[in-house]
Formats: C-alpha cells, sequence, structure tokens
C-alpha cells in the first residue's frame, strides 16, 4: 500500500498497489453483496409475501441493518448505494411510479441507518446476541424503532398516492420489516460466533428446518392452531441448536407463514379485515414465537454454562485435594516403589487422568525406565514394560531430551508427530496424553505421562495440575535416590525447586538473599517465587515453613509448587491463600507455614498483596524515597484452621517503586520486639538509592540486621518495578 494526497483536503489517503483507494476496494465486494442480498429480498417480497399491497414481509431489511452492524460506519454508504440502486430497479420493475421508488429507497435507506446507529451507540459496537441485554437493545433499536423510522416515511407515501391509509400503510411496514430484520438479521448477526454449532450438527439442522418448514405449511393449510405445532420444534431448535437455531428455524416460519397468508390459507387469512392488517397480524405472531424461542435458547445457555462451571469448580477442588492428598502420601514414601503406588493410587481418578507412567532417565543416560504404570490393559504393559531408548520418537522421550512438556490432544495428532511409535496409544486407547518432565537442578530426570480415553481440552488449569504433580513426583524421586544421606537428598531438593536467582521477568528487577540458620548443611525452610503469569501479571511471594533440614525442606517444596500451581490458575492472593491453607493441613510436616503473596497487574498499575501470618511487605516510593508498611491485609498462618480467612490489600505502584518482602528471621531477635525490627529494616530501606544493585542491597539488608548466628533462615526478596519500558538492565541475584 502507498499513500497518495488529495490536494482539495491536504490529507493522505491510503492508496492500494492497483491505484485505487484501501476503502473502494472493501466497499466494492461489499456493494456487490448486499445488491444481491437485497435483490433477492425484494423481489420475494413483491412475488411471495403481498408486496404488491405495500410494504409487507422484508427479508431485506435484515440484510442492510446486519450488513452495518458488522462493518464500520466508513463502509455505511456502499450499503445505502446498493439499497437505493435496488429499491428504484425491483420498484420501477414492478409499475411503482419514480417518484414514490424514490420515497421507498429512502425509506429503507433511513430504517438501517437509524436502527444501526441506536444499536451501536447503545452496545458500544455489534451486538452479542447471546446475552440478554444486547438481545433487548437489538430488538428496541433494530427490530423496532428503525423499522418505525421507515414506515412512517413509506406509509405517508402510500397514504399520499391514496393506495391506503396512513396508519394501516405504517403498521403492515413496520410490522413486515420488523420481522425481516429479527429473522434475517439475527442469524446473520449470530453466524460467526455460532456457526460452529451448524457445522458440528448439520444433519440436525437440517430436520430441525425442515420439520419447521413442514409443521408451518401443515399448520397453515389445514388451518390448525400454528403455536400447537411450531412451538416445540421451535423449543427443539433453542435447546439443541442454541441461538442460532432458534433465528434459522424462525427465518424458514417467516417465509412458510407469509406465503401462506398471502395465498389465502391459515388462521390469520381468515381474519375479518385488510390484507394488510392479515399479514401485520402473521408478522406479529411469528416475531412472538421467534423471540421466545430466542430468550428460551439463552436460558438454557445460561443454565449451560452455570452447570459447567459447577463441574468445573468440582474438578479444581477435586485436583486440589488430590494434590493434598499426594503431597501427603509422598513426603513419606523413600523408594520408587512407594513413589509409584502413591501416583497411581491418587492421580488415576476423576481429578487427574485414565493413565499414567513414570519413567526414570538410566544411569548411563541412554535409556528411560518405567517406575510405574498404571491404569493400562494388561497386554499394554506387558508389550511396553521394557523402557525406551532415550532416542526414540515418542512424546516421552521428547519431554525428557528437550525439558519441555509435550501436549497431545488428539490421537491423529500424535501418529503426526511420532509415526513409529502410535501403536502405544492405539494399544492403551488413549485420546489425549501429556508428557511432563520430572527436573531436578534443571536437567531432566525422567517423565510423568498422563493419557485420557476421552478427548480433553488440556487447558491452563489441567497443565497447572499436571505440573504440580510432576513436581512432586519430580521431588519424592530425587528423594529416593539419595535416601540414605538426609543431607544431600535434602540439598538436591532444594537446588531443584528453589533456584539460586529467579527467572528474568519482563519488566521489573528482582534480587534474592538467601541465608539459612544451618549454615554448615545450608537447608532451610524459607523459600521465595518470581513467576511471570498469563495477560502480563506478575506473582511474587515469600513463605516459612515450621523447623529445619530435610522435613523443612520438603514442606517449603511441596507449598512453593502448589502455591505456583493456583497462581497460574489465575487466583487472587487473598483465594490463594484460602486454598493453600487447605494443602496445609494435609502435606505440611509441621502443620504450620506463613506466607505473604503478591500479584501485580502492570496494565493497572495495582499490586495486590495478602498475607498468612506474615510480616508486612516494605515498599520504597521512587518519588521522594519514602518507605511505607502493606500492612492491610491479615490473616491466620496456614495449617490450624479448617475455615480460614484472609483479607487483601491493593496499591498503587509507579515506575522505580521497590518492594521488599522477607521472612520473619530477618526481623525477629531473642531479647528485642518485631516492632523494634521492623523499624530498622525500614529505616535501611529508606537510605536505598533507588538505582542500587538490589542483590548487594539485598545481602547488606540480611548482615546488618540478621548477622551470624543466626536462630532461624533468613530470606529477602526486593523487587523493582520498571512499567514505563524504560531501558534498564538487571542486575542478577544471587544466593549465598
Amino acid at each position: 500500500m502507498r499513500l497518495a494526497v488529495d490536494s482539495r483536503t491536504l490529507r493522505r489517503v491510503p492508496v492500494s498497489d492497483s491505484g485505487r483507494p484501501e476503502w473502494i476496494r472493501a466497499a466494492t465486494p461489499l456493494f456487490g453483496w448486499i445488491v444481491l442480498a437485497y435483490l433477492a429480498g425484494a423481489v420475494l417480497s413483491w412475488q411471495a409475501f403481498g408486496a404488491g399491497i405495500g410494504a409487507a414481509f422484508f427479508p431485506s431489511a435484515g440484510v442492510t441493518v446486519a450488513a452495518m452492524l458488522l462493518t464500520r460506519k466508513s463502509l455505511w454508504p456502499p450499503i445505502v448505494a446498493a439499497i437505493v440502486v435496488v429499491e428504484l430497479a425491483v420498484d420501477l420493475r414492478y409499475g411503482t411510479s419514480l417518484a414514490r421508488a424514490a420515497g421507498f429507497a429512502v425509506a429503507n435507506s433511513v430504517e438501517p441507518l437509524v436502527g444501526a446507529s441506536l444499536v451501536r451507540a447503545w452496545c458500544k459496537g455489534p451486538p452479542d446476541l447471546r446475552r440478554r441485554p444486547d438481545l433487548a437493545r437489538f430488538v428496541a433499536g433494530a427490530v423496532v424503532l428503525g423499522p418505525l423510522a421507515g414506515g412512517l416515511i413509506g406509509g405517508l407515501l402510500s397514504a399520499v398516492d391514496g393506495h391506503s391509509r396512513w396508519p394501516s400503510a405504517v403498521l403492515h411496514w413496520w410490522a413486515g420489516d420488523g420481522v425481516g430484520v429479527l429473522v434475517i438479521g439475527a442469524p446473520i448477526l449470530l453466524w460467526p460466533l455460532q456457526s460452529h454449532i451448524v457445522r458440528r450438527r448439520w444433519p440436525e439442522t437440517a430436520l430441525v428446518l425442515l420439520g419447521t418448514a413442514v409443521l408451518s405449511l401443515s399448520a397453515f393449510w389445514f388451518g390448525i392452531p400454528p403455536a400447537l405445532l411450531l412451538l416445540p420444534v421451535m423449543a427443539w431448535a433453542a435447546l439443541r441448536l442454541d441461538m442460532i437455531g432458534a433465528c434459522l428455524s424462525g427465518a424458514v416460519l417467516a417465509f412458510t407463514a407469509n406465503v401462506m397468508t398471502d395465498a389465502g390459507r391459515g388462521t390469520f387469512a381468515d381474519l375479518p379485515m385488510a390484507t394488510p392488517g392479515r399479514l401485520a397480524i402473521t408478522q406479529a405472531f411469528i416475531a412472538v414465537v421467534v423471540l421466545v424461542a430466542m430468550l428460551t435458547a439463552q436460558e438454557a445457555a445460561g443454565r449451560v454454562t452455570a452447570v459447567r462451571q459447577r463441574e468445573a469448580e468440582q474438578r479444581e477442588r477435586a485436583r486440589l485435594e488430590t494434590l493434598a492428598n499426594l503431597g501427603q502420601l509422598l513426603s513419606g514414601a523413600f523408594t520408587q516403589s512407594q513413589i509409584g503406588d502413591a501416583v497411581v493410587g491418587q492421580v488415576i481418578n476423576d481429578a487427574g487422568a485414565q493413565a499414567l507412567t513414570v519413567g526414570l532417565v538410566t544411569t548411563d543416560g541412554t535409556g528411560l525406565d518405567w517406575v510405574t504404570m498404571g491404569g493400562y490393559p494388561d497386554s499394554v504393559v506387558d508389550r511396553f514394560a521394557g523402557g525406551l531408548e532415550i532416542t526414540a520418537p515418542t512424546a516421552a522421550t521428547e519431554a525428557v531430551r528437550t525439558g519441555q512438556p509435550v501436549v497431545v490432544r488428539t490421537l491423529a495428532e500424535y501418529r503426526r508427530r511420532y509415526p513409529d511409535n502410535a501403536r502405544w496409544m492405539v494399544a492403551s486407547g488413549s485420546a489425549s496424553l501429556v508428557s511432563w518432565p520430572l527436573t531436578a537442578g534443571g536437567d531432566a530426570i525422567g517423565v510423568l505421562v498422563l493419557s485420557w480415553r476421552e478427548p480433553q481440552p488440556l487447558d491452563t488449569a489441567q497443565l497447572a495440575y499436571t505440573s504440580a504433580v510432576a513436581t512432586m513426583i519430580g521431588q519424592a524421586l530425587v528423594r529416593a535416590r539419595v535416601y540414605a544421606d538426609e543431607h544431600a537428598r535434602a540439598a538436591v531438593l532444594q537446588a531443584a525447586v528453589l533456584p539460586s536467582s529467579p527467572a528474568p521477568i519482563e519488566g521489573v528487577d528482582v534480587a534474592v538473599s538467601y541465608e539459612p540458620a544451618d549454615v554448615v548443611q545450608g537447608l532451610g525452610g524459607d523459600w521465595y517465587d518470581a513467576l511471570a503469569l498469563p495477560h502480563g501479571r506478575m506473582y511474587f511471594a515469600v513463605g516459612d515453613v515450621v523447623g529445619h533440614g530435610l522435613p523443612a525442606v520438603e514442606d517449603m517444596a511441596q507449598l512453593r509448587s502448589a502455591g505456583r500451581a493456583l497462581a497460574l490458575q489465575g487466583l487472587s492472593p487473598a483465594q490463594l491463600l484460602v486454598e493453600l491453607n487447605t494443602f496445609t493441613r494435609y502435606a505440611s510436616n509441621g502443620k504450620f507455614a506463613t506466607m505473604g503473596v503478591a500479584v501485580l497487574d502492570p496494565a493497572e498499575g495495582i499490586l495486590a498483596y495478602a498475607s498468612a501470618g506474615h510480616p508486612p511487605p516494605l515498599l520504597r516510593r521512587c518519588a521522594g524515597g519514602g518507605v511505607i508498611r502493606l500492612s492491610g491485609a491479615h490473616g491466620p498462618v496456614l495449617g490450624p484452621l479448617d475455615d480460614a480467612f484472609y483479607t487483601q490489600g491493593h496499591i498503587e505502584i509507579h515506575d522505580g517503586d521497590i518492594v521488599v518482602m522477607y521472612t520473619d528471621g530477618l526481623v525477629e531477635r531473642r531479647g528485642q520486639d518485631i516492632e523494634t525490627g521492623l523499624e530498622r529494616a525500614q529505616g535501611l530501606v529508606g537510605q536505598w538509592s533507588g538505582e542500587e544493585s538490589l542483590p548487594a542491597a539485598c545481602r547488606q539488608l540480611t548482615q546488618v540486621l540478621a548477622p551470624t548466628p543466626r536462630n532461624d533462615d533468613v530470606c529477602v526478596v526486593a523487587v523493582r518495578f520498571r512499567l514505563t519500558g524504560a531501558p534498564h538492565s538487571p542486575t542478577p541475584a544471587s544466593k549465598p
């Protein structure tokens, strides 16, 4: 595309490579489609819907208003042009005078302009007819007021020419065009949103539309009250095919009812009134039936959505209970056999998969041996129990080689990716699977394979659950491998789940200082986390479990992993602590832990935070260097309460602000109250310049406030926010 200059207006106009402005390229096919659709509706109206007596059921009204609602206003002129051209051509073809045809063109142009303008203004854009407020606005603006505006003009023309009385002509035009908008415009608006329903259930859709046509013809031909036959099939369309089904059935009903009434058939044809009145009554009947069907579809869809949400919540609760139970069982599992039994017993149920495999890389790194296989037929276990070579092209081995999860949602996808080993999925009857690497110290040591017999969406919640299970299994397997040496086991486990420096997160600088009370073994129960979440959000946490050594590290690993899984599910800080409290009661050796959680939404510039018996974070403002305590959130420690409640605080964050989160080992000392420690920490943070090296500042804070020898572990996390995208080179964090 290039730019041309309009010398009269001195503005730049986008020009295509062919020399035509871009809007002309878009308007040309739109003009053509509107001409074809409007022409078909107008001819049908004259031929079959009583247009010879004036305005009748007019499908073209639905085409034009839907086109305007689905396109930007700059493309409305070609739509109006198409209306004028076709209206003049058709009306003149059927013997209407030029003046009257021009008036009808004006009326049919004003009608969609009024209706579309009102609906777009009320809905802030194109309406979503699946939502009841948007449907009401569409009916009020496009079905009622737009056709009324056109009817006032068209009815006046008919009255002036002496063809009919003005009130009768207005009513007839209004009813016919209003139903045209309802039964033609609504399906067009719904098609981009719900056409998948028609494509997925096309035989049922065809049967519903055929049934509507047959029952409509029968009711009008034999004079049977049409509601008796039509309401059941319309309800069927609404319940099975949603809004799109109700609207398409309404279109079939409108066509057949108007043809039969115009032919003198049916209940409405015998009414003691003029033909325009009978046709208007027909349109009112159609509108009522279609609107009832659309409202039924909305109600049914709302109930289905509510049921699905409840089912999703139940699945999430089941998964959390599984994680809690699995954590408790794995905490006491010290052999691979015990780990396999615990995993099979907890994960193969409604909260997880129908089958699973846990594999470990062999000591020479060339193969993958199965620790356990559960949920598979005996024939599959006997056939594939020998393990795999690490170079084999399978989902399990790829996850180990790359260190990345492999997600396969269909059997066809597995065959496409691993054609030489698709027999695994075929033999096991699996439809979807996930292969998740088990890691220790950043290296893949094995794999967890979960499979389902029914196709799965494998959405964020399922993958977060799989990640948490894999983390727990990896921790347990590491513990089993070095079971003879408690220090080695704890050190490997801590290194696996608590990196020496946080992963980089765009928009923030994160630094950590971790100092265990046991400086010889270097093991403790304090932990931190910094994690990028979906939609640009960020999760930060510090925590402290009761005890030291291996039990404390086990608790720390499980709580940190569970917290990450909950954060990835989008829970707020307070709700995350509520769920984690339940987890702690069942999965913690010490049964007690404190934790501080914060979630930043950069788009809003708001930091939400919550505390489970944890010291308040400190916020250093870039502007002025003042330091405040974030003490607007409260709640009990994790573990002891059945129905724990946590409040949540919010504060606005600016570019350059620094939040310091820490464990109580930083501010608590024997013979000194905690308030004194908090004031000292607040004063030291207030002395920072705001641009210093955060790792060095964290180490200095620890050395001044918690010098050796220490009675408790100390973990300090400092986060500097770079919300404006200003260039900055983050300094690496360190862990002594």
